[in-house]
């Protein structure tokens, strides 16, 4: 951990305004470490900026990823209009070091330095259905906005990051090691995923034999990843741009499903809490088919409902897997936190395999109204 003089030292790398008053942490986010620097500048103008240590393990090839975030940002600032739009504009910019690169390199690791929002805020669930309809119109306008960027200027950072196959994969070489002794309690869990192989192929197997297209996706679209107005309440920004790669949005359409709908935190122990959330369901399905149901393929389309289903196993697998290998990724409060994550993905894939037919029913009405001539019930 970086003391302030590191700190202040670090930033001074780069192009910004004015003299550093003051930096503080930002406790957001699992990846990178981030801190919000703020300057005066000789005009008594205040100016902030993020700072953040871009985690290297995860993100190994720092220069594909600081490439994808400047062509990102570069085409979203003059594609992507967001349901609050500011005149000001509101899509994250890179501030180069003094010396003209996009991020400074020390023994602790790599730096760089992008736009801090004020006046805004983030939601980590739903507050209420109209809040998750912009939401989907959010993510909607990414995916469409991004489309007509030329796909091989994208990258791929992680490579299999939304691949069910080989999460499931990860998954049993966990087992065959149990590393920590821990499968003879999570037998029930492991029979419940297996059960379901056949699920964890279905966009994965589409997107390798060209059924579907490829398209550049965010990856990550959890609802904290966008930021709402302080005034209007509407969405602004659209932020954690590092995991922007090939793809499908068949995977950010379920991987904000699984989160938006669920109507119980992550890691609940009373799994009778855990449901699909359908009336939030059809309101983000609404306005991500506004945004962007024009440019999808029937393919596409077809699969759509299964989309929730496959992220939601997904996710399942992931969390059951870190627990069986000792909690190696992700970060947990207390032992046992990442089983009860898994118990909730599969609990709540449960529930949306069991609304199944009331989710095909919704997307069916959706369809119709917007004139997308696919038929799925």
């Amino acid at each position: 951990m970086q003391n302030q003089s590191e700190l202040q030292n670090v930033a001074e790398r780069f192009s910004i305004k004015g003299k550093i008053k003051n930096i503080e942490r930002i406790n957001k986010g699992y990846i990178n470490r981030t801190y919000k620097v703020e300057t005066l500048s000789e005009h008594n103008h205040i100016h902030q900026y993020i700072l953040q240590r871009i985690n290297t393990n995860v993100f190994p090839d720092i220069d594909v990823l600081m490439s994808n975030f400047k062509v990102t940002t570069e085409h979203l600032s003059t594609s992507l209009q967001m349901p609050g739009h500011h005149k000001r504009g509101m899509v994250q910019t890179l501030r180069p070091t003094k010396d003209g690169k996009l991020y400074f390199k020390d023994e602790d690791g790599a730096w760089r330095v992008i736009t801090y929002f004020d006046n805004v805020y983030s939601l980590d669930i739903p507050d209420d259905a109209n809040v998750f309809y912009h939401a989907g119109v959010s993510f909607g306008r990414f995916i469409k906005a991004m489309s007509s960027l030329e796909i091989g200027k994208i990258k791929e950072v992680i490579p299999n990051f939304h691949n069910t196959v080989s999460r499931y994969n990860d998954l049993e070489d966990a087992i065959t090691r149990d590393p920590k002794g821990r499968v003879s309690e999570v037998e029930n869990e492991i029979s419940f995923i297996r059960e379901r192989t056949d699920l964890f192929g279905l966009i994965v197997d589409a997107l390798e034999s060209g059924k579907i297209p490829t398209r550049i996706c965010h990856n990550d679209c959890n609802l904290n990843n966008i930021l709402f107005d302080d005034v209007t309440h509407l969405p602004v920004a659209i932020i954690d741009l590092d995991t922007v790669m090939p793809s499908s949005p068949l995977y950010d359409f379920g991987d904000s499903m699984r989160i938006g709908t669920n109507t119980a935190k992550d890691d609940e122990k009373d799994l009778s809490k855990v449901s699909c959330d359908l009336h939030l369901y059809e309101e983000y399905a609404r306005g991500y088919l506004e945004a962007c149901g024009d440019i999808l393929t029937k393919e596409e389309l077809e699969l759509l409902p299964y989309a929730s289903l496959v992220i939601t196993s997904e996710d399942g697998i992931r969390f059951l897997a870190d627990h069986i290998n000792g909690d190696t990724y992700y970060t947990i409060d207390y032992p046992g936190q990442n089983l009860d994550r898994a118990r909730t993905q599969l609990k709540l894939l449960q529930d949306m395999e069991k609304k199944l037919p009331d989710i095909r029913r919704i997307l069916q009405k959706i369809y119709n109204n917007l004139g997308l001539e696919v038929n799925i019930i």
